[in-house]
């Protein structure tokens, strides 16, 4: 595979964004109706709620060292292929899940697939990507994502329905990762020298990429509180569709990737992050104050465009940082800060607002922004400028 080639949408890097599009879109189904089906036919209350997605995140969070690992040591192919596989099975099971505990070791094992699978796209991706080209094309990848979550939503809703099919819902989510699988398996895979290291926390861990990534990990702890509850919070004050949030994130998330990408290329990441920041806070304020349509879509535009200056940028440093042996192991720290802010914010946050309120919870998150924006100013910016300067970037 050619690490060094001109283009960014070579065939194999479109299969693979077209594997991962599928992938994320059946997850997306499940992103406003789990909380549904949780209080509809497990009765859970807000509480559990927030647990049953919290599992799932924080089970990819203990997932993703050893698939990281696994995707440097086993090689790419094999451990991605086999993790879409699983994938696709434990989705279609949730149809058999009558109980908290059942849905909870479903949630278990399902996390632990997205661990794998989402840390193999990606570092799949690196790999195809020119080096100098690898901010905008992973920004362009993240938006598998991003149209996913834009799309995903809306279509689980209208397939789960006002006669709440979940059957139907979980069936064809399954059956787009099963196309998923099937596509993945004409991507010509890049043959990289595969690492043997002995198994300690360096196998697991990549330690240069870990300020960058605590930088993520309160990103993403407050959006654990808009997986977990944007639905809820939408039906409070009277909007019948949540997912009309994600469809706004989305299309905001998409229009500002790709140029951030280029901006994050050109002039570093310092002001794309920054900017990035105030966008989400003043985005999760406006939220806070929502009290109807027109508030709580301009929220959802703001959020998605922080985010989409924010996730990629710090994305992009991470794979900036290590050799391309290492980019499995990189890009499992990455996402473990990404799962294990939304698993733990998921599980805080959800206290939280049952103590106070769905509102207050998003206020308060206004505030937790600020935090990994005077880190990342104060630190992380100038530690990841000296790890260039040392030539500690490798491709």
């Amino acid at each position: 595979m050619a690490e060094h080639q001109e283009t960014i949408w070579s065939k194999d890097f479109t299969l693979l964004w077209i594997v991962n599009f599928l992938m994320a879109a059946g997850f997306y189904f499940l992103l406003p109706t789990m909380p549904v089906y949780a209080t509809k036919v497990i009765g859970a209350n807000e509480s559990q709620v927030g647990l049953v997605t919290g599992v799932y995140t924080l089970s990819a969070v203990a997932i993703r060292p050893l698939g990281g690992y696994a995707l440097d040591s086993v090689g790419r192919r094999k451990v991605f292929l086999w993790a879409l596989a699983l994938f696709a099975l434990f989705m279609g099971s949730y149809y058999f899940a009558t109980n908290l505990f059942f849905l909870l070791m479903l949630r278990l094992l399902h996390g632990f697939c997205w661990g794998v699978t989402t840390v193999g796209g990606s570092t799949i991706a690196a790999d195809i990507l020119p080096p100098q080209r690898r901010g905008e094309g992973i920004g362009y990848f993240g938006l598998t994502m991003t149209l996913a979550m834009a799309v995903g939503p809306l279509i689980g809703l209208q397939l789960m329905g006002e006669a709440n099919q979940y059957g139907r819902l979980f069936f064809t989510a399954s059956g787009l990762v099963v196309l998923a699988l099937i596509i993945a398996n004409f991507i010509r895979y890049p043959k990289l020298p595969l690492t043997k290291r002995p198994i300690s926390l360096d196998a697991f861990i990549e330690k240069k990429v870990l300020p960058v990534s605590m930088v993520m990990f309160f990103s993403a702890l407050v959006y654990g509180g808009i997986v977990s509850f944007i639905t809820l919070f939408s039906k409070e004050i009277g909007i019948k569709n949540g997912g009309t949030f994600f469809l706004a994130y989305a299309a905001a998330l998409s229009l500002v990737r790709p140029t951030s990408g280029k901006l994050l290329d050109r002039r570093g990441p310092a002001p794309v992050i920054t900017v990035g920041f105030l966008c989400t806070a003043a985005g999760f304020l406006l939220l806070s104050l929502s009290k109807g349509l027109t508030g709580f879509l301009t929220s959802a535009v703001i959020i998605g465009a922080g985010n989409g200056m924010v996730w990629p940028s710090i994305q992009t440093m991470v794979i900036n940082m290590v050799k391309p042996q290492r980019r499995g192991v990189a890009n499992s720290t990455y996402f473990s800060a990404v799962d294990l802010g939304i698993g733990i914010g998921s599980i805080l946050l959800g206290w939280l607002a049952n103590r106070t309120s769905i509102a207050t919870m998003y206020f308060i998150s206004t505030i937790i922004l600020f935090v990994p924006l005077a880190y990342f100013i104060l630190y992380v910016v100038k530690d990841y400028n000296v790890k260039l300067g040392r030539g500690e970037v490798h491709d």
